[in-house]
C-alpha cells in the first residue's frame, strides 16, 4: 500500500515557529521529538548518505529511525548524482515516515565535499536541480534545497543555486547566510539573505546564527525570510523553540541567556526527557535489526552518545565546568546522573 501524500509542506511550518536545522550526532528522533515538543514546527533528520539507503545499509537506515510524537519530519540526504538521490528518495517515501525529502548542498566537512557532495555541488547549481526535478519525478514528496550563500568570501553562489532549484520545482529554499568556509563563525549576510527573498519565488527559510528569540526576529525583519531554521542554539536548549514560537505569535522578543532564568530540576527534567526518548530510540533500532549480533545494550549507546548533549543542557550552570571535565569517564546514565548531583549547587535544585 502506498503511503498517503503529505499535508501541503508550507502549512506545517510557515508563520508557525522556527525548524530544527539538521545536524550529524545530534537530530536522531529523541531529539527530535524533545524539539517538536518544546515548539518546532518542522524537524530534520541527520545527514543520510543516499547510496547507503539504496544498498540498504542497516547503519544508515538507523539514522532514519523514528519515534511516536515527533510531528512532521523531513528526511535530510546527502549525494552526489541525481538517480541515487532519485532512488534514496523513493526508498524514503515508501516507508511512510516522512513529509518531505531535503537535499544537502551546503555541508562543508571535507568528507562530505571530497566524495562530490554537500558544498561541493554549489558549483554546480545544474546539478543541484537535477537533483531536484529526480527526486520530484520519482516521488510525490516535496523536495527541498538547505544550502549556503557561496564557498569563499566575495563569491556568492545562491542566486544561480535559487534559479536551477525554482526551475526543477523545488517547495522550498533554506540558505545558511555564512560561506561555506566559514562554518559556523562570523556573522550572517543579512544582507544577503534579504536580496535572495527578494529575488525568490518559493519560501525562503533562513539558517544561521540564531540562538534566541530575539535573533530570530532579527532575522525575520531585516531578511523578509518566510521562516527561520535553528541548528547549534538548540543544543541543550529546545526551549528556544516556544520562545520563538511565542515571538512569532506577537509576545516580546528575548536575548540569549534564558538558561540562567531556569533551575537546575527544570534542566534535570527535560534531560531525562531526552534520556527517555533516547532509550527508546535504540530500542526501536534493536527490534529492526536483522541480526542479534547488531543489536546492542540501549544504556550503553545512550550514555556514550548523550555526552554530546550533557553539557550543553547544563552550560552556565555553576559546576557545570567540574562537570565537564568528567565527562569522558563517564559510562552509564546512572554515573552521568551521579556527576550531576555532585557538581551543580543543590541551591538550584527546584
Amino acid at each position: 500500500m502506498e503511503p498517503p501524500l503529505t499535508p501541503q509542506f508550507r502549512d506545517l511550518w510557515l508563520k508557525k515557529g522556527a525548524l530544527l536545522a539538521p545536524m550529524a550526532g545530534f537530530t536522531d528522533g529523541a531529539m527530535r521529538r524533545i524539539c517538536h515538543q518544546a515548539g518546532a514546527a518542522l524537524t530534520y533528520t541527520e545527514m543520510v548518505n543516499a547510496i547507503g539507503l539504496v544498498r540498504g545499509s542497516s547503519k544508515t537506515w538507523h539514522l532514519l529511525t523514528t519515534l511516536p510524537g515527533e510531528g512532521g519530519v523531513v528526511a535530510h540526504l546527502y549525494g552526489a548524482h541525481p538517480t541515487e538521490m532519485a532512488d534514496a528518495a523513493v526508498a524514503v517515501w515508501q516507508s511512510g515516515r516522512f513529509v518531505a525529502l531535503d537535499i544537502n548542498a551546503g555541508c562543508p566537512m571535507k568528507k562530505i565535499t571530497a566524495n562530490g557532495c554537500g558544498a561541493a555541488l554549489m558549483k554546480q547549481p545544474e546539478k543541484i536541480g537535477a537533483m531536484v526535478a529526480a527526486m520530484r519525478a520519482a516521488t510525490p514528496l516535496p523536495v527541498t534545497v538547505k544550502t549556503r550563500i557561496g564557498l569563499v568570501p566575495d563569491t556568492i553562489l545562491s542566486f544561480e543555486i535559487l534559479r536551477a532549484v525554482e526551475e526543477a520545482g523545488a517547495a522550498a529554499i533554506t540558505v545558511h547566510g555564512r560561506f561555506a568556509a566559514k562554518f559556523h563563525s562570523g556573522p550572517v549576510a543579512f544582507e544577503t539573505l534579504a536580496a535572495i527573498k527578494a529575488a525568490a519565488r518559493i519560501p525562503v527559510i533562513g539558517n544561521g546564527g540564531i540562538n534566541s528569540s530575539a535573533a530570530a526576529d532579527v532575522m525575520l525583519r531585516e531578511t523578509g525570510v518566510d521562516g527561520v531554521m535553528v541548528g547549534q542554539g538548540a543544543m541543550g536548549n529546545p526551549w528556544l523553540f516556544s520562545e520563538i514560537a511565542a515571538m512569532m505569535s506577537g509576545g516580546a522578543a528575548e536575548e540569549a541567556g534564558e538558561m540562567e532564568r531556569r533551575t537546575v530540576g527544570e534542566i534535570c527534567a527535560m534531560f531525562e526527557r531526552h534520556v527517555a526518548a533516547s532509550l527508546e530510540l535504540q530500542e526501536l533500532i534493536n527490534a529492526a535489526a536483522a541480526e542479534p549480533e547488531q543489536r546492542r545494550d540501549p544504556e550503553s549507546v545512550v550514555a556514550t552518545g548523550f555526552r554530546c548533549h550533557l553539557f550543553r543542557y547544563f552550560a552556565g550552570v555553576p559546576g557545570a565546568a567540574k562537570l565537564r571535565g568528567e565527562m569522558s569517564t563517564l559510562r552509564s546514565i546512572e554515573a552521568m546522573r551521579a556527576a550531576i548531583a555532585r557538581h551543580l549547587k543543590p541551591t538550584n535544585v527546584n
